[in-house]
């Protein structure tokens, strides 16, 4: 036998006996498949929280030399940039000195640190907090989240403003109601301690006016009073208004008269919230009327837009439709043009020497808030020296 000619078989039937141990030793499904490398991981500064790119507060990430490497979405919403964020300078994005110094010392102390931005133009507050955030390269990347304060701050000031002014108001009666108490617990005179016992009653009007005042103004800002609209005579109204105004005014020897047609158009509203309307805006007339002054209350329907709103002495804008015009004129001091436009503001007051008694300061505001409630519009003319003339409007109850 030729062994040579064997030697090639025999090799050959080692390596398929070797070929099947093998593939019975590791199997296909028992291979570890062929998968690429896993991505390498992302930067630490970069934020692995979905949650991050929906907050609706700024947040960016600056290196320590103000460049921004990575921004949410709302960042653009909250500083106001169009065009590519990443990548570019805190300064050439916002061009404040303050926030890039502040980021900027941020990252060498490595400590948390907060700040107030604000813009001029627009006027806007936003509050910025820092977060030093150390790489493993001994680098440091801030994390900054920027939120717009801006209406937060105004709401915070008008509270301040308004815990002051009614400070102020109960003030006075109060101050007013400690004298005159401590003078009639003197035992003075009958004659005295009766004219002190009248001073006590007013005061105590004065502070329940102010408490109803109070009590309106924050049940109509919360939306809680619900206007129950009927249909109501406009002259009976007018006249009811009068009426209850008249002893006030008769003290003063001031006339107050109505004019307008007898088949005047009903209007359609709450009769005791216009009668509220009516009243402020005749107490208010009185104030400023001196001692045998005069009031003129009229009222006339107006049809827009066949008739010209500006013609008729009414806002360009006013809604059309059928309207009942109220005016109420009085021939006293007038309101200069720096308070006009005020006039309507809570606890906004004129020059309380040119003016007969106090006031609280919410009475004009409540009128604006029930007119609008009506649907209706309100405003002034006035001019010093010359008396003031209130208008406002009242959409009739005609079909």
């Amino acid at each position: 036998m030729n062994l040579d000619a064997l030697y090639p078989w025999l090799f050959t039937g080692a390596a398929i006996v070797w070929l099947v141990i093998t593939w019975q030793q590791n199997p296909p499904e028992r291979r570890a498949p062929l998968t690429p490398p896993p991505a390498p991981e992302p930067p630490p500064f970069l934020p692995n929280d979905i949650a991050v790119e929906m907050l609706d507060i700024g947040v960016m990430y600056v290196s320590s030399d103000g460049v921004v490497l990575h921004h949410n979405p709302a960042l653009r919403t909250v500083l106001r940039i169009d065009g590519v964020v990443d990548g570019q300078t805190i300064m050439s994005l916002v061009r404040d000195h303050q926030l890039d110094e502040f980021v900027r010392d941020t990252a060498k102390k490595r400590s948390n640190d907060e700040m107030q931005l604000h813009q001029r133009n627009p006027s806007r507050s936003m509050r910025v907090v820092a977060r030093p955030m150390v790489l493993p390269s001994d680098d440091v990347v801030v994390m900054v989240l920027i939120r717009d304060v801006t209406q937060i701050n105004q709401l915070e000031r008008a509270r301040r403003d308004m815990i002051v002014s009614i400070s102020h108001e109960l003030r006075t009666p109060l101050a007013a109601l400690k004298i005159l108490s401590d003078t009639i617990v003197s035992q003075p005179p009958p004659e005295i301690a009766q004219r002190m016992a009248l001073r006590i009653s007013d005061e105590v009007d004065a502070l329940t006016r102010l408490v109803d005042d109070l009590h309106d103004l924050s049940q109509i800002e919360a939306g809680r009073i619900a206007l129950q609209y009927a249909q109501h005579d406009t002259a009976t109204l007018i006249a009811q208004a009068i009426e209850r105004i008249h002893p006030q005014a008769e003290t003063h020897h001031i006339s107050i008269q109505a004019h307008h047609a007898d088949d005047i158009a009903p209007v359609m509203v709450d009769r005791g919230r216009l009668g509220q309307v009516l009243l402020n805006l005749l107490h208010n007339a009185v104030k400023f009327t001196p001692d045998g002054g005069s009031i003129d209350i009229s009222a006339r329907v107006i049809q827009l837009p066949a008739e010209s709103a500006e013609t008729a002495g009414m806002p360009i804008d006013h809604s059309e439709g059928e309207w009942v015009l109220f005016a109420i004129r009085d021939n006293g001091v007038g309101i200069s043009l720096e308070h006009q436009a005020r006039i309507f503001e809570r606890f906004y007051k004129v020059d309380q020497a040119r003016t007969r008694g106090s006031g609280t300061g919410l009475g004009l505001a409540i009128v604006r808030y029930l007119v609008e409630g009506h649907g209706g519009r309100i405003w002034l003319t006035s001019t010093v020296g010359s008396g003031t003339t209130f208008f406002f409007t009242i959409p009739t109850a005609t079909l």
